[in-house]
Parts: C-alpha cells; structure tokens; sequence
C-alpha cells in the first residue's frame, strides 16, 4: 500500500550534509550522448557495482528547521548533484521525483543479525525501468567505511540477475544508518517485475551473507503505449538491418521503450559481425521536435540499448532490446524541463543506431517519430 513518504521514512533530525555517491551509474562513452549501456556494458560494470566515493565527510544530524522537513532519503538522492562526480543526474531526478509525490512502499521483512548490527529492507520505491529498496542498519560500532565495502547481489524474482547494482549510505542519527539500493529493471514489461531477492555480503567488515529472499515490488499503474513502427538501412556488409519500434511503457517521471532489429545473415559476414549485429542497437537519443519542425530539447536518457533476448531461426536474426527515459527533456543550456511543458504539437524522434563494419562506431539507422502526447499520462 502506498504510505506517507514524509511521515514514513523520516520525521526526526535528519543529516545536514551526506557523503553522498552515485545510486547507480548509467553507461557514458561520449559526453554529448548522455548514457547507453548494452549487454557487454552490464558485465563490465557489475564488476564495479560497489565502488562508491573514495574519502568520508563528517555528516552531523541536526534538528529539523521551520519550513519543512527534507526526509533523508531525498539527501540520500542528491538531487542538486552538490556532493560527488559520480552522480546519475537521471536516476536521482526520477527517484527524487518520486520521493517528493511519497511514492513509498512500506515493506515486512524481518531484520537480520550481522555482528551486532541490525540489517533491515525498510521500503521499496518503484516507476516504470528504474526501482529502489532502503535499508536501514542500527546498532553500536557501525563503521561506515566498512559499510561502503559491502557486496550487494541484486536478482529480480524472474530470474533476471541485475548486473549493474549501486548504492549509497548517509547516518541518520548515532548508530542508525540508511542504504539506498538502486538499479535499472530488466524486461519488455516494467510492471512484470514485481520482485527482488537481495543478498548482502561482508557488512560492516563482518564475512557473512545475509539473504532476505523475496522482496516484494509494488509496481505503479504504467501505460502501454502501442506504437509499431518500422524502419530500414544498407549495411556496409550487405543486406539491411530493419528496426520495429513496439511499445511504450509509461508511468509519470519514466518511460520504457521496447524495440527490436532484424537482420539476415550474409555469406560477407564475419562471426564478430553476427555478434555485434545480434547483441548490440541503441536508442540513446530522443529528440524533441515541435511543430514547426524545430528540436527543442533531448528527452534525458536513463539506460540506453538493453539487451533482453535474440532468436535465430535460419540465417534471420532478431533481438529485443529497450531503453528507459526519464520524462525530462533537456534544452541546450542543459536546463531540465518536465516533459509536460513541452510545446503542444510536440513529436519526439528516437533515433535507432547499430555497430558500424567495424563495431567500433555507430550507424544510424534512421528514427522513429512518436506524437509526445501519445507517450503523456491520459
């Protein structure tokens, strides 16, 4: 059930300043093109999924100020990206977004003993391709150095291991500390993911696994976004690769874009080709044209070219992939608007891109245009 966030999760002093590091990171290869991760992406960074921000800042809990109270767990998210360079702007403004209209699932699960130390899930907050859990530790001797240097292992519940996992910790008062777990879901169908299996590892310099089995997540409401669009282009190596633009998946700060590419294997074709053709398609860019034709900003990429499947049936290859949005756009003074303010008229245009020949660039495809209000909340 959906509970008061500010009431829930915290109404006692609260920490002044946090060190604050990323709850997860999106995949950048070039600074203009925001975030793209595919398959190969995942891999390498679940090997960095705790690496968090080097160095500790004093983090004083003070009391709550008049004017209103600014519950831990937005600190914990960063919003104004004041505290470290390993923040995901994108994440933080979805989860922050989320936080704010106290889209907070309460959860039921018993604590578990580490060396003394208390290790509780607390809550769940959840939107269409991005979901949260909050943990809570309390006890004496919490050491949060230590802390940082936890493993986490992430399942979703249909057997979909979460590869790219990260986290951040902030004191609430003396001897309570909170965890932010957050990460990209993985599947065509966000509101399918209905839960997690979380495992921690060496917490609090302690060599022990706890595992809190099933925890449950609480999709919100999405809308499914029919859309079915085709589009074709020549490949260096002969033939064509056609993209589908399915659907849509869509809550109020997120959208989930599933798409597919299909090609046939030629005689010209390397091995490595086939691979980089069946495992890899972005759509990393959404442009936001109004009706004059005009761009005016770019929605802001989350994860980019997710890998979820392929099939082979002969020499036709197709794999499906997806990609989530936040629903904000960006202009090019790198001012955020919420997409709702967008002009009316306005069309966004995803762009498709695939492995060049070589699989060190990037040929585009062409895009596909979705009318804005199609991809807005009725």
């Amino acid at each position: 059930m959906n509970t008061d966030f500010h009431k829930t999760i915290e109404t006692i002093p609260v920490p002044e300043n946090l060190v604050s590091a990323a709850i997860a990171r999106g995949i950048s290869d070039a600074a203009p093109r925001q975030r793209r991760t595919n398959r190969r992406h995942w891999a390498i960074m679940g090997a960095a999924a705790t690496v968090l921000l080097a160095g500790t800042a004093v983090i004083a809990p003070v009391s709550i100020q008049a004017g209103g109270i600014i519950p831990a767990f937005t600190q914990l998210l960063d919003k104004e990206m004041a505290k470290t360079h390993y923040f995901d702007d994108t994440m933080d403004a979805i989860l922050g977004d989320l936080a704010d209209t106290d889209n907070y699932h309460k959860l039921s699960v018993p604590a578990q003993e580490v060396g003394g130390i208390k290790v509780q899930p607390i809550g769940t907050i959840t939107t269409a391709g991005v979901a949260a859990v909050i943990v809570d530790y309390t006890g004496p001797g919490i050491q949060p150095d230590h802390l940082r240097q936890q493993m986490v292992k992430v399942q979703q519940t249909n057997g979909q291991a979460i590869m790219d996992t990260n986290f951040n910790f902030g004191k609430i008062v003396l001897g309570h500390y909170r965890q932010v777990i957050a990460f990209y879901t993985i599947g065509p169908d966000p509101a399918a993911v209905t839960g997690i299996k979380l495992q921690l590892t060496d917490i609090n310099g302690v060599h022990q696994t706890v595992d809190f089995g099933n925890i449950p997540l609480q999709q919100p409401p999405m809308k499914d976004v029919p859309i079915q669009q085709t589009i074709s282009a020549a490949v260096p190596f002969g033939g064509k690769v056609t993209g589908h633009l399915v659907n849509a998946k869509t809550t109020g700060t997120s959208m989930v874009i599933n798409y597919t590419t299909a090609f046939t294997i030629t005689d010209e074709m390397t091995k490595k080709q086939i691979s980089n053709y069946q495992q890899a398609a972005w759509i990393s860019e959404a442009k936001l044209v109004d009706a004059a034709g005009k761009e005016v900003g770019m929605l802001q990429l989350a994860s980019g070219g997710q890998f979820l499947n392929t099939k082979t049936t002969g020499k036709q290859v197709t794999t499906q992939f997806s990609s989530t949005f936040a629903k904000i756009y960006t202009t090019g003074a790198a001012t955020k608007h919420k997409l709702t303010t967008a002009p009316a008229g306005t069309q966004v245009k995803f762009v498709l891109e695939i492995p060049s020949k070589s699989g060190h660039e990037r040929q585009t495809v062409g895009s596909f245009t979705v009318p804005l209000k199609s991809l807005l909340e009725k």
